[in-house]
């Protein structure tokens, strides 16, 4: 047992370096395309209300495995570029989890009163400055519980990455298992990391829920 687990943990701590830093980067990537997505969808431009419809039906509603490949192999071919596998995961990643992530928050800012982007108007701001000021930190204090909750979901969608050789903590289990020939003991201790992981980060939602709600209780 001790020479089937010797690779695996010996690369246990930068395979989760790198998943975590990818699912970030990732979700931070996300959250800018998806403010970015939340903005043309409430434009007064129809071009760009479809335009962000069509996207985030799109990301929505095809395998995030397709979209990665798409981005890794198809793209780059067009272009006649290169790219890291790297990049063009944390890519993937970010472009579908905006589709989610501006549904979030336009879910929120539906739950928004209304009457606060004409108050504004009427001091005189901008719709940017509306925006900026008003409505987008109503938005993230109200969608900081779904918005924890994504990042899981990206954190273990991180894991398709192997596919395109990433080298995160589902590629190292694949690997161990290629060379100690022991896969049920390596994938489930990979899982159990996995497990630790998730629950760590599911723990900390549950916390920042409990204080967003009586943030928003105090407010309301």
């Amino acid at each position: 047992m001790e020479q089937v687990l010797t690779p695996f943990m010996n690369g246990v701590l930068h395979a989760v370096q790198a998943t975590v830093l990818i699912s970030s980067a990732a979700c931070l990537l996300g959250i800018v395309l998806g403010i970015l997505l939340l903005l043309a969808r409430t434009s007064p431009v129809l071009a760009l209300r479809y335009l962000a419809i069509v996207y985030v039906s799109a990301m929505r509603g095809t395998p995030l495995l397709i979209q990665l490949l798409v981005v890794y192999y198809a793209i780059p071919g067009m272009l006649n570029i290169t790219i890291t596998p790297v990049f063009a995961g944390v890519v993937a990643l970010a472009m579908n989890t905006a589709a989610y992530i501006s549904e979030i928050l336009r879910g929120v800012l539906s739950s928004l009163p209304s009457g606060q982007r004409g108050a504004a108007f009427s001091l005189g701001m901008t719709r940017w400055q509306s925006w900026r000021h008003i409505i987008l930190p109503q938005i993230f204090l109200r969608a900081l519980p779904p918005l924890t909750n994504e990042f899981t979901v990206t954190f273990k969608a991180s894991s398709l990455l192997s596919i395109i050789s990433v080298s995160e903590l589902s590629s190292l289990a694949r690997n161990v298992t290629l060379q100690t020939n022991a896969p049920l003991m390596v994938f489930s201790v990979c899982a159990a990391v996995y497990f630790i992981m998730l629950f760590l980060l599911s723990s900390a939602s549950r916390r920042i829920e409990r204080q967003v709600q009586v943030r928003v209780g105090r407010h309301d």
